[in-house]
């Protein structure tokens, strides 16, 4: 009767003890929510330009722009102005005042596509009408970078193409 009893505690506890061996319990913190930034089109931006312009000779332009968007959708419209001088190997030229549309449309979040069209008026004058199209990508949270070019005609034969290479700090 002894060892039926040792016996039959053997087992209870050999039964305990393998349910106590059950996999362990591990606290698990839940993974960070990852939030999508996407770059704030609907703002007040400045920003810097340099390019060349050539209407058969070719001028280097370095300037300031200031404008404004507003964003629908996918949708940005938006006016900027712009001032730009000229110079020809290394002597000033003249400037360039434009004021200009902008209409695009949004390939990514942070990747602008438009058009842009408008008055450019010369410190000598003139006035000239001008056309146009550019790439502009969100390179931080402030902060684009991009190319434009501008077709610019007085409309009596006097023509210019400008490409400019634009970056545009943007403001709340």
């Amino acid at each position: 009767m002894f060892k039926s009893m040792i016996l039959a505690t053997t087992i209870v506890a050999t039964g305990v003890i393998g349910a106590s061996a059950a996999d362990p319990i591990i606290y698990t913190q839940p993974a960070p929510v990852v939030t999508s930034s996407t770059f704030d089109w609907d703002r007040f931006y400045i920003g810097l330009s340099a390019g060349g312009m050539n209407d058969g000779t070719q001028y280097f332009g370095v300037g300031g722009l200031a404008g404004l968007n507003m964003q629908s959708g996918d949708w940005v419209f938006g006016l900027e102005v712009q001032g730009t001088a000229y110079y020809d190997g290394g002597v000033y030229s003249g400037a360039f005042y434009d004021v200009f549309g902008r209409a695009g449309y949004l390939m990514a979040p942070e990747a602008l596509l438009y058009a842009t069209g408008g008055v450019v008026f010369s410190d000598s004058g003139d006035t000239f009408a001008g056309l146009g199209g550019g790439i502009e990508f969100a390179v931080h949270d402030n902060v684009t970078f991009g190319g434009e070019y501008t077709y610019i005609t007085d409309g009596g034969g006097t023509d210019g193409h400008a490409f400019d290479a634009k970056m545009r700090w943007y403001f709340n």
